[in-house]
Parts: structure tokens; C-alpha cells; sequence
């Protein structure tokens, strides 16, 4: 398996060869470097530490950072991340070139943002009824005890911030490979806004249909 970091750039429309209209995303992946290796003798796991973005070292938002890079001896990254199953050695650039159109990807992003929401949207609850005095319309109702334990438990679902979660998603087929431009593309839609930062596992590889096959 083997993975990269990206933006995602946008969502456009791309045409099959029959003709069809693919709604696809468009990512803007690498180029990255492999930076660091984890082993299982001195960290206790196999992992490679990708570094994404190279920046000046004055402009690092965590100056935390920069001890780590003049440690490794490397340019500075804005972004670092690790994979388990990442292969290379130290100093391995890691492009678009390792995926082509078939593949399908674990893509992992973080959601938009929604602000604050009531229990209605976030949860999809129930409203109450609109006659007869119900008097209830978008409340959540109910949400603690009158004697024992005399408190709302946590966990309880209520209103609250919505979005900015990680989510992850399975099996998103790449559709087009541009390796000039850095670019990976992607069936349907992926978790996050425009310019949000996306990480690319390798999940598997598409399997032909009984048509494709026949043909």
C-alpha cells in the first residue's frame, strides 16, 4: 500500500469513452518526500513520515517543527504525515505516478464546517406536532433527570457544532492520472472544501465487470 497528501482543488464533469458524464474531483497530489523512517526496532512499528509542502522556516506555524527538520537535516514541510505500510527510503519522492486510472483509494479529509446546529439537523430528530397545543416545534426535549442522577449524562445528543470532523472513505476510484501537473482524479465527490488537505491510501483496484471482461 502506499499513499500520498494532497489539495483538493474542485469538482468538475469528465467524459467516459461511451460518451457518459463522470462527476469527478480533482486533487492536487505531491510531489512528497519521504523524510524519516520508523522501525520496529527503535519506534516499535514499521511507518515512513511523508513531508508535504516545503515552506521557508520562518513561515512554520508550529516553531516546535523546527528543531524536528534540523534534526533530519531536510528542507522544512508545512505538512507531515505518517504511513504504516509506506515504502521507500529516506529521501524517495513520492508522486502521482505510483497511482493509475483502476485504483481505488481510502481517502481520508476534514468535513466542512455547518457552525452550530440544532438537534433536527444534526441528528435528524423529530419535530413535534404543529396542532392541538403541542407547543413543541424544534426543541429536543427532555434531556435530564428529575431525581437520580439529577444531571444530563454525556454523550447525550443535543445541539451543537456541526462539521470540521475527519472522515474517511473507502473505495473512490481514480479516473484520470495527470502526472505533469501533480494531479489525481477521482470518481464522485471526497469529504472537505476546496484547498483542504486530503490524504490518498491505496485501497485495492477495481474489479471488471462482466461486460468489460466479455469484451
Amino acid at each position: 500500500m502506499s499513499g500520498i497528501l494532497g489539495r483538493k482543488v474542485g469538482m468538475t464533469v469528465k467524459f467516459g469513452t461511451g460518451g457518459e458524464m463522470i462527476p469527478v474531483t480533482v486533487v492536487q497530489a505531491g510531489p512528497c518526500k519521504i523524510i524519516k523512517r520508523r522501525t520496529l526496532e527503535k519506534d516499535g512499528y514499521e511507518a515512513g513520515v511523508l513531508g508535504f509542502e516545503e515552506v521557508e522556516g520562518a513561515k512554520l506555524k508550529k516553531k516546535a517543527l523546527l528543531g524536528f527538520f534540523k534534526k533530519l537535516g531536510t528542507p522544512c514541510y508545512q505538512v507531515i504525515r505518517e504511513f504504516r505500510k509506506l515504502k521507500g527510503d529516506v529521501g524517495t519522492d513520492v508522486t502521482v505516478n505510483d497511482f493509475k486510472a483502476g485504483d481505488l483509494l481510502k481517502v481520508t479529509g476534514t468535513s466542512i464546517g455547518k457552525g452550530w446546529a440544532g438537534g433536527i439537523k444534526k441528528w435528524n430528530f423529530s419535530g413535534g406536532r404543529g396542532s392541538h397545543g403541542g407547543n413543541f416545534k424544534r426543541a429536543i426535549g427532555s434531556c435530564g433527570m428529575k431525581e437520580w442522577p439529577g444531571r444530563t449524562l454525556k454523550g447525550k445528543k443535543m445541539s451543537g457544532h456541526m462539521g470540521v470532523e475527519r472522515v474517511t472513505t473507502k473505495s473512490i476510484e481514480v479516473v484520470d492520472v495527470l502526472p505533469e501537473d501533480n494531479v489525481i482524479v477521482l470518481k464522485g465527490p471526497i469529504t472537505g472544501f476546496d484547498g483542504g488537505l486530503v490524504i490518498l491510501e491505496k485501497y485495492g483496484v477495481k474489479k471488471a465487470s462482466a461486460a468489460e471482461s466479455a469484451a
